[in-house]
């Protein structure tokens, strides 16, 4: 993640790291950063999501509840996300698949 974050900071691109959220707590964040006034002036957004995943577009957050990328791509809609309306927005997935059932077994992982 700190590779990232000077990757970004390079391009003078603001970044906030929030490790290890919970559904919700991705949600929320989600809806927040779509929410945010001070992207009015930005030309643009990059959303990265670093986190175990499945074959179905599917995200474990910390808790192991599901969130499908297509649920949070789409609060960055228009009329969700109006601060960022008509500007480019990248959308970084870096998913480690695994088996579901493994992970329930053991989620520490």
């Amino acid at each position: 993640m700190e590779d990232l974050r000077k990757l970004f900071t390079s391009l003078n691109i603001e970044s906030e790291i929030l490790p290890d959220l919970n559904h919700d707590q991705l949600l929320d964040q989600t809806k927040e950063f779509g929410r945010d006034d001070t992207f009015k002036d930005a030309s643009m957004s990059v959303y990265v999501i670093m986190a175990h995943g499945g074959m179905d577009s599917l995200i474990y957050p910390k808790d192991g509840k599901p969130v499908t990328m297509e649920d949070l791509v789409e609060l960055f809609d228009d009329t969700k996300c109006p601060n960022l309306a008509g500007k480019p927005k990248w959308f970084i997935f870096q998913v480690s698949e695994f088996d579901s059932v493994s992970y329930h077994k053991y989620p520490a992982l």
